[in-house]
């Protein structure tokens, strides 16, 4: 009797776990709703795993019903991830040369100069987003910046400094500041190889409260509208502080026209870095139709809470 009591109360408390799971996961579906609600959708290769998992228990268990219950709520938090990576269209045969976009997130307070200088380095990105830069970064950075012969930056004390930094000349830019702080935003115009590419950098607020997450919301509507005045190819990179299963970003992606240059390819989170179990990929490389992307990369990590994004890409010729 007292081990049947045992089996009962096992079986209770992971089907009572399993059932507060469930709620937080299809919360997540309405996160238009409530700001927090959002907060909630980011977590689906996590919801996932975990109904997988308790599936898999409950079948051993012989629990026919919980383990379809689970396997169930296991395809609907997946169908999202599995969607997101549908294979992308391969970059055409006569696309121009390949140029390399890298973005990293340097963290303003506890970033470590030293490991940014020696990524940027290795790693030689054409064009380079930093977001988190101060005067203190852009000095410490400087031996690292010296082949990045052109640049617009808006460095800044708090946590939105950005700056754009590029090896092929830049013809026009502006910094363009958003909301109720001044976010700095970066619009470029590059001549990159015989072509010329929109480069847009920018990092709206997290969506820490309702009135922080509202704020991010109109950034991302805002900067959808001066995406799509653009004229030619255009490449986004950025922290935009939500992931590819929020609703937000969705109405984002279809807004500016834009598509995520990870599409197609396995799931690569940029944040927290220091908590793999939490990680979702918060950091954004997007791209017009006239961009192909051949290799999108995370990391390594660069002493900050977030990894770093490399994309190798293409523009396609000209008509």
């Amino acid at each position: 009797m007292i081990r049947l009591s045992m089996r009962l109360g096992f079986w209770g408390l992971l089907g009572a776990l399993g059932f507060v799971a469930a709620i937080i996961s299809l919360a997540g579906f309405l996160g238009e709703l409530v700001w927090w609600l959002e907060i909630l959708s980011h977590f689906r290769v996590q919801y996932a795993l975990c109904f997988l998992l308790l599936a898999m228990i409950f079948a051993a268990g012989r629990k026919t019903r919980p383990a379809a219950g689970a396997l169930a709520l296991t395809l609907v938090n997946a169908l999202p991830v599995l969607f997101f990576r549908l294979p992308p269209a391969p970059p055409p045969s006569n696309a121009s040369p390949v140029f390399r976009a890298m973005l990293i997130n340097v963290n303003s307070h506890s970033g470590n100069p030293a490991a940014v200088g020696a990524i940027i380095a290795s790693s030689r990105p054409d064009i380079l987003v930093l977001e988190e830069i101060s005067d203190r970064w852009l000095h410490a950075l400087a031996p690292a910046l010296e082949s990045y012969p052109y640049r617009k930056a808006a460095p800044r004390h708090d946590n939105f400094g950005i700056g754009l930094f590029s090896r092929h000349p830049i013809e026009s830019s502006r910094i363009v500041p958003f909301g109720m702080v001044d976010i700095p935003s970066v619009f470029a115009e590059c001549r990159i190889g015989l072509q010329r590419l929109a480069v847009v950098a920018t990092h709206p607020m997290p969506p820490g409260n309702a009135m922080l997450a509202a704020e991010r919301n109109r950034h991302l509507d805002w900067m959808a509208r001066e995406i799509t005045s653009l004229s030619g190819p255009v490449l986004l990179l950025g922290d935009l502080n939500t992931t590819p299963w929020s609703p937000v970003y969705r109405r984002f992606a279809q807004n500016s026209g834009l598509r995520d240059s990870a599409q197609g390819r396995s799931i690569r989170p940029t944040w927290p870095a220091p908590l793999p179990l939490l990680w979702i990929p918060l950091d954004h490389v997007m791209h017009s139709p006239g961009i192909a992307i051949h290799d999108h990369l995370v990391g390594p990590d660069a002493g900050s809470d977030h990894l770093p994004v490399r994309v190798d890409f293409s523009l396609a010729p000209s008509p």
